[in-house]
């Protein structure tokens, strides 16, 4: 399990971003003296995803929430499920699609939360992650690998999905939006992204 968070070759850039996210975590503490949940309006201060003043022009909020975390538990379980998707996914893309791609799909997220959450105040890193699972879950649908390994994790991979957008509608206060945008553009981009992971296998670049 520790593995999952230490860089080695071909699987770094998602350690890093486990890291990045736990320091902007401790400055966090540091700004409001808690931990376990965090006043919405510090939130908004550092970077908060908040319609009012996102489409005023602070339209890098819709970014640096994709970095913010609401609490301990939320960025505890978000890193260890982003750790668990990015073991797969980093090899397979390389460090700078799997950039692109996380970015890009925390964005979408972002974009869709604050379409359909007018006056909420959104962050973490579940959007982007939601679009790394649904980026997984294309090439699932592929026949990118073996039946066996397909099999069983499409299994898995919906059974995630399905678990998790449950638990949102049931749990409050949990931003769908965010996680349907992320999950729905990295489902798109996992076609537009397979002919380059096809060169890459066919090159022995990943296994």
């Amino acid at each position: 399990m520790l593995n999952l968070f230490v860089p080695s070759r071909g699987y770094w850039l998602t350690p890093v971003i486990i890291y990045l996210n736990s320091a902007i975590f401790v400055l966090t503490v540091l700004y409001t003296g808690s931990v376990m949940t965090f006043d919405p309006r510090a939130l908004v201060m550092l970077g908060a995803n908040y319609e009012p003043f996102t489409v005023a022009g602070q339209w890098w909020r819709l970014l640096t929430s994709v970095f913010l975390h609401g609490g301990l538990l939320h960025l505890v379980f978000n890193m260890i499920v982003l750790a668990n998707i990015g073991i797969f996914l980093e090899p397979m893309l390389g460090r700078w699609s799997y950039a692109i791609v996380y970015l890009l799909t925390g964005l979408l997220a972002s974009l869709t939360s604050l379409f359909f959450n007018v006056g909420a105040v959104s962050v973490g890193a579940s959007g982007a992650i939601f679009g790394l699972y649904g980026f997984f879950l294309a090439l699932l649908t592929t026949k990118l690998f073996k039946p066996e390994f397909r099999a069983a994790f499409l299994r898995n991979t919906l059974g995630f999905i399905a678990v998790n957008v449950a638990i949102g509608f049931m749990v409050g206060p949990i931003d769908n939006a965010a996680h349907l945008g992320g999950l729905v553009s990295g489902f798109a981009l996992g076609y537009l992204w397979l002919p380059l992971i096809k060169r890459r296998a066919m090159r022995g670049r990943f296994s």
